[in-house]
């Protein structure tokens, strides 16, 4: 009969752990930011983390894994800022509030929206395999369902909506944070958060004439 296990050993062991991963995850950053996810090995990511491969492999099934695991890790905490920002605002300004915390979130964190975005191999996506793209899906539609609830509550859009109206608002946002990323708008001398402004006022302008049209109907 097996002995039951000691739960402080246990314990341990778990913290032992997370840290380890935490640590290759960092590293892992920095060599897919640099030379992206289908020319990194796990031999570099060791080397980055100062592990053995063997060590990157007692924590990690492939470089895949590593990847999705950062992802899953950046966007559930992208998702937790959106729904809270949309919280904390009132009652028509919580689309705002959401879609600048989108903007402000990969700001802050670049190498999270190049590795989001696969923005270092160009625009072509990198998947990860079918059950982790798939995870991976759910935990995109979260952050834009909390964009889409957010217009619902703002009472600019109905439900039928709401989805394809978010998709717009954060493919405006993914474009300024790509030519402020890429450093076009300091060559045009265009301030980001100006324009941040001038599309959100647009997109709640657009709204309003939308919901006029359908009361005219």
């Amino acid at each position: 009969m097996a002995e039951a296990s000691d739960p402080k050993i246990e314990q341990r062991k778990a913290a032992v752990s997370a840290f380890k991963r935490e640590l290759i995850r960092e590293a892992a950053k920095r060599v897919f930011v640099e030379v992206g996810l289908h020319k990194t090995s796990v031999r570099e990511i060791a080397k980055a983390a100062g592990y053995t491969t063997g060590a990157i492999y007692a924590q990690y099934a492939s470089k895949e894994e590593v990847y999705a695991d950062i992802l899953r890790e950046s966007l559930t905490s992208m998702a937790e800022a959106v729904e809270q920002a949309a919280a904390a605002a009132r009652v028509g300004r919580k689309c705002d509030a959401a879609l600048r915390a989108w903007f402000e979130y990969f700001r802050e964190r670049p190498a999270e929206y190049d590795l989001g975005f696969y923005l270092y191999g160009g625009a072509k996506p990198a998947g990860v395999g079918k059950d982790l793209n798939r995870e991976l899906n759910v935990r995109l539609k979260r952050v834009y369902a909390a964009v889409a609830d957010a217009l619902e509550a703002d009472g600019l859009v109905d439900a039928s909506k709401k989805n394809e109206v978010a998709v717009a608002g954060a493919s405006w946002m993914f474009g300024l944070l790509l030519m402020y990323r890429t450093g076009r708008l300091k060559i045009l001398a265009v301030d980001v958060d100006v324009l941040i402004d001038d599309c959100l006022a647009t997109l709640y302008r657009g709204t309003a004439r939308s919901r006029s049209g359908r009361s005219r109907g």
